[in-house]
């Protein structure tokens, strides 16, 4: 009787083979399966609250804003309190200095503005000159969408009547209208019965260690915001007044005017910067003969920012909220995409919020890792 022949490629066969099967994967699927139904039941929880925040946004934009105003500004309503002062009065004075303050940019920037939109056709030809350089490929690329697309793009008829134009001013202005009158309506009764209000979220708590954390909670929020919304002003103010400096040393027009757009829009994390940094390209566009002098202005902001962002703002600010870059940018793009611009303003003062009510729910433990 012949011997079994030998087979050397057996021992590889082995070798590949997955090791890893397991007899009882769960052990007690049902226990399983009831935390899956949890998770579903989050899930769509958490899917119908994105909705409501995105169909509900004309209303919860302005009374969001409202509140958060009035938070910031609670330790020195307090501070106010204290020294007699009537809480109308308060009310009325935080209105009134949001809308001098409004006034008061509108009238600034009025003139600047509209010297720049009379500029638009300059502004436009200076651009398509410095781009020439780019004329060829873009042009390539009309050609290339034009044959994906089967043809070129059918004319499409602009109605510039002046019902037109009338109506469509109107459908802006109508609903920004609105939100403004929320937005004071609400600051205003809002500072008008915060004590109230304070009061019935302590008292809302039966026991008494629970009212003493929602008390240290409100506490916390109004500081935490106040001095992050103080800080980040003082921060603005000088990166305003860095922009107006370089904008006049290197002769670009309306440095007024972009000193106050890099103050305002520094609230916006990322996305404030960034823009600044285009307007200022543009600006090197209409100023400077070539496209490579343009992009001088951009590269010293770009610079500064750099510095301000990741040294500065952190220092300060990160070393009292313990604030990550990657917690910040994706907490201001998830925003950014619901709410928009407000969303993107909003979006810090809300993780905030957030970081305060986890720290005093949930105190962190500090656990040493093994080297």
């Amino acid at each position: 009787m012949s011997a079994e022949p030998k087979r050397p490629w057996k021992w590889a066969n082995r070798r590949v083979r997955v090791e890893g099967q397991d007899p009882s994967p769960f052990e007690d699927p049902a226990a399983f399966w009831r935390v899956m139904a949890q998770v579903a039941t989050i899930a769509m929880f958490l899917m119908f609250f994105g909705a409501l925040l995105y169909f509900a946004r004309p209303f919860l934009l302005p009374v969001l804003s409202a509140i958060v105003v009035g938070m910031t500004v609670g330790p020195i309503a307090s501070w106010a309190a204290r020294r007699g002062m009537p809480q109308w009065a308060t009310a009325l004075a935080t209105v009134f200095a949001i809308i001098a303050v409004v006034y008061l940019a509108i009238v600034t920037l009025s003139q600047p503005a509209s010297e720049l939109i009379a500029r638009s056709g300059e502004i436009g030809a200076a651009v398509k000159d410095k781009f020439e350089l780019f004329e060829r490929p873009l042009a390539a690329l009309r050609d290339l969408q034009a044959a994906v697309r089967g043809g070129p793009d059918a004319s499409v008829k602009v109605d510039t009547s002046e019902s037109a134009i009338l109506a469509g001013i109107v459908a802006i202005i109508t609903p920004a209208a609105i939100q403004i009158v929320v937005f004071l309506g609400t600051l205003f009764f809002f500072m008008l019965g915060r004590s109230e209000f304070r009061q019935y979220i302590v008292n809302f708590f039966g026991t008494r260690e629970g009212r003493l954390r929602a008390l240290k909670i409100l506490n916390a929020i109004e500081h935490n915001l106040s001095t992050y919304l103080i800080t980040v002003t003082i921060i603005n103010l000088c990166v305003g007044l860095f922009a107006v400096a370089v904008t006049y040393l290197l002769g670009l027009p309306n440095p007024v005017l972009l000193g106050v757009l890099a103050f305002v829009l520094n609230y916006l994390p990322y996305i404030g910067p960034g823009i600044v940094h285009a307007i200022l390209f543009v600006l090197g566009l209409l100023t400077y003969p070539t496209l490579w002098w343009a992009l001088l202005p951009p590269a010293i902001f770009i610079l500064f920012t750099i510095i301000e962002g990741q040294f500065i703002m952190p220092n300060i600010v990160g070393r009292q909220l313990d604030l990550r870059p990657l917690p910040v940018f994706l907490n201001l793009a998830f925003w950014a995409w619901l709410w928009g611009p407000i969303g993107a303003f909003l979006a810090m003062p809300i993780l905030i919020v957030l970081i305060v009510v986890t720290n005093h729910l949930y105190p962190k433990t500090k656990d040493v890792l093994p080297d």
